[in-house]
C-alpha cells in the first residue's frame, strides 16, 4: 500500500500535458516542470495531473518527505531509487539517488511510498 505523510507541494507551471505523469520524478526547466530523464537529478515528484502546458503543477520538492512514486520495474523495500527514461522510479545503478523505497514495488506501474533524497 502506498502512502504519503503530511506533504506540502510547491506550485510550478507544467511544461506540457502531465495528466498521465502523476507520481513520476519531475525537473524544473525554462518552460516549467517536465518529467526527469534517466539517471538525472530531479527537483521532486509530480503530485497532481495538470492537463496542459502553463497550468499549475504541484511538485513535492522537500528532501525527507514521504511521497508516492511510480515504479518502472520491480524494486526492493529499502532500495535506493533513480529515474528511468520515463521518469519512473527504478533501483539506483549509476544515476542520481532520488529516493529510498519504503515498500517493495511489484513491477512497472506499481505505486509505492518513498523517502525523497533528491541528490544533486
Amino acid at each position: 500500500m502506498a502512502y504519503e505523510v503530511g506533504n506540502q507541494a510547491i506550485s510550478v507551471p507544467a511544461s506540457a500535458d502531465l495528466s498521465a505523469k502523476q507520481f513520476l520524478f519531475g525537473t524544473i526547466g525554462a518552460t516549467g516542470v517536465a518529467v526527469t530523464g534517466a539517471g538525472l537529478a530531479a527537483d521532486g515528484v509530480i503530485a497532481d495531473k495538470p492537463a496542459a502546458a502553463g497550468r499549475p503543477c504541484a511538485l513535492y520538492a522537500t528532501p525527507g518527505m514521504v511521497v508516492k512514486v511510480m515504479c518502472g520495474a520491480a524494486v526492493a523495500n529499502g532500495a535506493l531509487l533513480e529515474a528511468d527514461a520515463a521518469g519512473k522510479a527504478v533501483t539506483q545503478a549509476a544515476g542520481k539517488i532520488l529516493a529510498r523505497a519504503l515498500a517493495a514495488g511489484a513491477g512497472d506501474g506499481s505505486i509505492i511510498p518513498a523517502l525523497l533524497i533528491l541528490q544533486r
